[in-house]
């Protein structure tokens, strides 16, 4: 026997949906639940601060690295205070270096260059003129930087940019070890192992628990201030080394075969029509026979124009998903909760909806829109019912948000896969433009900021899941007026894509 089981989030640990708490209209994860929480950051603040152990650890094979870090880290037991003493608050940070003792400095530096590669770990420090203490350096390493020292200034940065890799950790540990050897990190009774597993990195214990403790005591450390270096640091490498956009990735093309599915869409819309003419059964107003067919038509209008050349992965193309996902929710309720009476005011609604805009029209000054006419809106709003008889609804047509029409439907799932991040595109959010119209930069010592493309790149077509959508619509219309078999086919592979939306195990 097998059963079918939703495939599992992402490997990394972070909260589902469930775990964050509404506050209004915000979902907050649990750490933002947290009172007095302050932030920092590693990349911004700290890594520039750290920069010659981010050499180190990235130049210098690792163990040599880390036998390098633990002497430097035990220069603090020559400054050990008494617990009665006030500390030291010194640092292994750039911008402390040079208000501490030089002796300090200059044994830091000498271990370094007992390394076989110390020296060329150190000298890319000397690129950057602002350094805190540089005339200390310069006359520590006595040499000038060579050009491929950007290129290794690079690298470091690159090694210890995510805060949880090896070599970030590296550097963080060598920090917090100082601060042991100094006397100014103690540990309670019976946490002895635990300090033990911290002085004898990578060691001793389960590096699974010891690393993130790591992190997170040298993030206790970061009331020492934000200094004007780290700033100073990546606003001079923004200006002294290029940009290097990424390139785009190849997006994957449509299970669904186009020109098939442009095929089809010719004779759906034709046996639609078919089926209109057999349902048909006055020639006076019949608000569920029209709306019901009306979303049918509307649908696959949408989708033919979503299927012309490339507007399937373009923006249009989710501005035409996110319509049809209101389709497809606001007829299933119909069909499914709504009487004639819903019906009528679905249809009155749209008519108020034509009124407003035709009164909006009449009143504008200067250039009126040119996408509608004051004729259409005009007919429209008269059509049924003289609009002096027509109520304006500012509202919803039936009071509920599309949320919940979808909860009470059962399209909830449709909702959920299509309506959120489709509305970033209509609603111009910063998620729909970072995904358009930017890459990302290559450069490390640029962040890997944000940088504008030349053009909008091609986004994820939209071919599949509209085809969904739109079957999904017709099988409402058939279920109102049965007898509607006609469907859009839908490839196997597209079949198999949705198969695997759940992953099959043994029981």
């Amino acid at each position: 026997m097998t059963k079918k089981k939703k495939k599992s989030r992402s490997g990394k640990i972070t909260t589902p949906l469930a775990g964050h708490k509404r506050v209004g209209k915000a979902l907050v994860p649990p750490m933002l639940q947290l009172e007095g929480v302050s932030f920092s950051s590693w990349v911004n603040d700290r890594l520039p601060e750290m920069l010659w152990a981010s050499l180190v650890i990235t130049v210098i094979p690792r163990d040599q690295a880390l036998e390098a870090f633990r002497d430097i880290a035990a220069l603090g037991l020559r400054y050990r205070k008494d617990e009665r003493e006030q500390a030291t608050g010194w640092t292994l940070r750039h911008t402390h270096l040079p208000a501490q003792p030089r002796e300090l400095f200059e044994a830091l530096v000498g271990r370094v260059l007992r390394c076989h590669a110390g020296a060329q770990a150190l000298r890319p420090l000397l690129l950057l003129e602002n350094l805190p203490g540089i005339t200390w350096w310069k006359a520590a390493l006595g040499s000038e930087p060579i050009e491929d020292d950007w290129q290794t200034l690079g690298q470091a940065v690159q090694k210890t940019f995510d805060h949880q890799s090896q070599e970030a950790t590296d550097v963080r540990w060598v920090s917090i070890l100082f601060k042991i050897a100094l006397g100014e990190m103690l540990f309670p009774a019976g946490f002895e192992e635990h300090l033990l597993e911290i002085v004898e990195y990578p060691n001793r214990g389960d590096m699974r628990s010891v690393r993130p403790s790591i992190r997170a005591m040298e993030m206790t450390f970061t009331h020492l201030g934000q200094s004007s270096w780290s700033e100073s640091f990546w606003t001079d490498m923004l200006q002294q080394t290029g940009c290097t956009p990424a390139p785009l990735l190849p997006r994957e093309k449509p299970s669904n075969d186009l020109q098939a599915v442009r095929l089809g869409l010719v004779e759906v819309r034709k046996a639609l029509l078919e089926h209109w003419f057999t349902t048909l059964s006055t020639s006076g107003i019949d608000p569920k026979q029209d709306g019901v067919f009306g979303f049918g038509f509307f649908a696959l209008s949408c989708f033919a124009e979503m299927s012309s050349g490339p507007l399937n992965e373009g923006i249009a193309g989710r501005l035409l998903l996110r319509a049809l996902t209101e389709c497809r929710i606001s007829l299933a309720f119909l069909v499914r909760c709504g009487d004639d009476a819903m019906w009528k005011k679905f249809r009155s609604y749209g008519a108020g909806q034509a009124k407003l805009a035709l009164l909006k029209h009449e009143e504008m000054t200067g250039e009126r829109p040119r996408f509608v006419t004051l004729e259409t809106l005009e007919r429209l709003a008269n059509e049924d019912y003289f609009q002096e008889y027509v109520e304006i609804d500012l509202g919803h047509w039936c009071g509920k948000d599309l949320r919940k029409l979808a909860e009470e439907s059962g399209t909830k799932e449709d909702y959920d896969r299509y309506y959120g991040w489709a509305s970033g595109f209509v609603h111009g959010q910063w998620g729909a433009m970072r995904d358009s119209n930017f890459t990302h930069c290559l450069n490390p010592l640029h962040r890997f900021h944000r940088v504008p493309l030349p053009f909008h790149r091609k986004l994820e077509p939209t071919l599949d899941d509209g085809l969904q959508l739109v079957n999904s619509i017709l099988d409402d219309v058939s279920t109102a007026y049965p007898g509607f078999n006609a469907r859009i086919k839908i490839s196997s592979d597209s079949m198999e894509r949705q198969e695997d939306a759940a992953t099959v195990e043994p029981t």
